[in-house]
């Protein structure tokens, strides 16, 4: 599959071009959509549907997501959307692609930075034409990268309890805002691992496929690999931390 490098670019321009962008409240907490996020998406979905016709979508902001063994575009239009309309320059748009529901194309376009990170299965993970490759660091000297899952009420005692427990154990912490950023960090070896206890396909669908052709691990924190019909507790680090960072965050979660 070609990098798509030319659609995202397009995309990223009209992502650019809203100054004040009209912003709505999507009904959960903290979960906003902006009028760049459906614009951005319908020209990604016309672009992409007419370089495929029989591909399917899986889109955030489109109704009705359902995952087939077909060739599927999982699309995130503005990764970070709340960085986006503050003007915190770190936002991204995601394009994966999944056929027998098995990643196999990825891509991350960061306008601000012009960067395009992009892999394919077996043939490795890219920025531009520098290859890239994950950190081996054990966790006890690992950056890991979290989310804090704003929107669900009921995960946020158990990402303060997180934050709180892991801390000792790693080297430090960091928040971006933007989960396809924090995957792009693995895969370059700037960041060691991250996790969020709930992430949807379309955050992480292009950036595992990266991390993995750069020779990290992506996983479910509570054990088997990534799934992309619904969201699951989502985690990817380098592998000299990613079964340490596991084990860690299953006992955090079990206990009472």
């Amino acid at each position: 599959m070609e990098n798509l490098s030319d659609i995202l670019h397009e995309a990223g321009k009209l992502m650019l071009s809203y100054q004040q962008p009209r912003v709505y409240a999507k009904g959960g907490h903290a979960d906003f959509v902006t009028e760049a996020d459906v614009a951005v998406q319908t020209l990604l979905m016309e672009r992409l549907a007419a370089r495929y016709p029989t591909a399917k979508f899986y889109a955030e902001e489109k109704k009705d997501n359902v995952l087939t063994d077909g060739l599927t575009f999982i699309i995130d239009p503005i990764d970070g959307t709340t960085n986006y309309f503050r003007k915190r320059s770190m936002s991204c748009i995601s394009v994966g692609a999944v056929e027998h529901r098995r990643a196999v194309f990825g891509a991350i376009y960061n306008p601000y930075a012009d960067e395009v990170y992009h892999a394919e299965t077996g043939c490795g993970a890219y920025c531009g034409e520098t290859r890239l490759h994950a950190s081996e660091e054990p966790l006890e000297n690992a950056l890991i990268g979290l989310g804090t899952s704003p929107y669900y009420n009921e995960l946020m005692a158990l990402t303060g309890r997180t934050v709180g427990a892991l801390l000792p154990l790693c080297g430090d912490l960091r928040r971006t805002g933007s989960a396809a950023q924090e995957l792009c960090d693995i895969a370059a070896g700037r960041s060691d691992g991250c996790f969020e206890w709930l992430l949807q396909p379309w955050d992480y669908c292009a950036g595992t496929l990266l991390v993995e052709e750069a020779g990290g691990r992506c996983g479910n924190i509570l054990g088997g690999e990534v799934t992309y019909e619904e969201g699951i507790p989502f985690m990817a680090a380098g592998s000299g931390c990613f079964d340490a960072l596991r084990a860690a965050l299953q006992a955090i979660y079990h206990q009472a």
